[in-house]
């Protein structure tokens, strides 16, 4: 998943950056089509604010959590968006027609397979 970062009233930072690619990886494994997303950091007064946002071919996600440290911050707002994007592939899995889902399509060609 691609990410756009944005700092306002705090430096930019690399590893803050990374922490954030690595966490957003470990949930993008949910999501049923890749999609980009901007990270938008900021602190007023004494709270850290992070927003996210992403923006894939079926829906658009976004999620913002505070605290008084970013790290916390960005875990509490990652965890918001994987609660997001699990119901949305519940919701695509649990379907009318599941073999137009991803997995419905994955399982179909699995049996295939096993038949062959």
């Amino acid at each position: 998943m691609k990410l756009n970062y944005t700092f306002k009233h705090l430096d930019h930072s690399d590893s803050l950056e990374t922490y954030t690619e690595e966490r957003m990886s470990e949930i993008g494994k949910f999501l049923l089509r890749d999609g980009y997303g901007s990270v938008y950091f900021s602190k007023q007064k004494n709270e850290f604010c992070v927003e996210v946002s992403v923006n894939t071919k079926e829906k658009y996600f976004k999620a913002s959590a505070f605290g008084m440290d970013i790290y916390a911050a960005v875990d509490s707002a990652v965890e918001k968006l994987e609660k997001q994007f699990l119901k949305n592939t519940k919701q695509f899995k649990d379907h009318k027609k599941p073999e137009l889902t991803k997995e419905g399509r994955l399982e179909t060609f699995l049996r295939m397979r096993k038949a062959a």
